[in-house]
């Protein structure tokens, strides 16, 4: 769907599903219905940050330009960006405006694309259990019992700093990540992270542990 707003941006030249075009759309339609307050209240709730903001400027300027494109765009974009970050929404003018909806469209069509994964995700369920710095598991491909263990990122990058702080204190986060091991002795093994919650990273897991009996990837 990230595709297919960039198409009906006309940023892209592509060829899309149907479906994904509808959906893309449906977003398009639904932010487009927004007043620069509301847009502005969108933006805040999704922690949207400066470079978000810098490819929805940036996306409206390219879009301007597609006849006679300007190397001072980038400059441009990022004064949009400087502004938005200082003015209220009473305060926005067209580009103002402009820039944060086409970063809206993206953050939208972006989550609608992960939704549609996880939905078309097949996790094979794994019987955690507790341990004192996350969750362990197990499951047995090919005869071989695999570990597979989920628990806090070490030294997981700070996350962007949305530039607008919404009104209630931010809640602690924590990164995950998840590993799965090959044998007793795990001399083979295969990771990632970091996530955003423990819940996804089981999910990812339980995924993962899918594809491997699959045959799909080995570790």
């Amino acid at each position: 769907m990230s595709a297919a707003t960039e198409v009906r941006a006309g940023l892209l030249n592509a060829d899309v599903p149907p479906a994904a075009d509808g959906a893309a759309r449906c977003i398009q339609h639904m932010v487009d219905d927004l007043g620069p307050a509301d847009l502005w209240t969108l933006a805040r709730d999704t922690a949207m940050t400066r470079d978000d903001l810098a490819w929805g400027a940036g996306a409206t300027l390219a879009r301007e330009r597609l006849a006679l494109p300007d190397s001072l765009d980038e400059l441009a974009a990022q004064a949009i960006v400087d502004e938005l970050a200082e003015r209220t929404p009473c305060r926005w003018g067209r580009h103002h405006t402009d820039a944060v909806r086409a970063a809206v469209y993206r953050t939208l069509a972006d989550l609608a694309d992960v939704l549609l994964e996880v939905s078309e995700s097949t996790p094979t369920p794994l019987d955690w259990t507790v341990d004192h710095d996350g969750w362990r598991a197990s499951a047995v491909i090919g005869g071989v019992v695999h570990g597979v263990v989920v628990q806090q990122a070490e030294n997981a990058p700070s996350a962007a700093q949305p530039v607008w702080h919404h009104p209630s204190p931010p809640a602690a986060r924590t990164a995950w990540q998840w590993q799965i091991t090959n044998g007793p002795t795990g001399r083979a093994s295969h990771g990632c992270g970091p996530i955003p919650s423990a819940l996804a990273a089981r999910h990812a897991a339980e995924c993962a542990i899918t594809a491997l009996t699959a045959g799909r990837c080995s570790l």
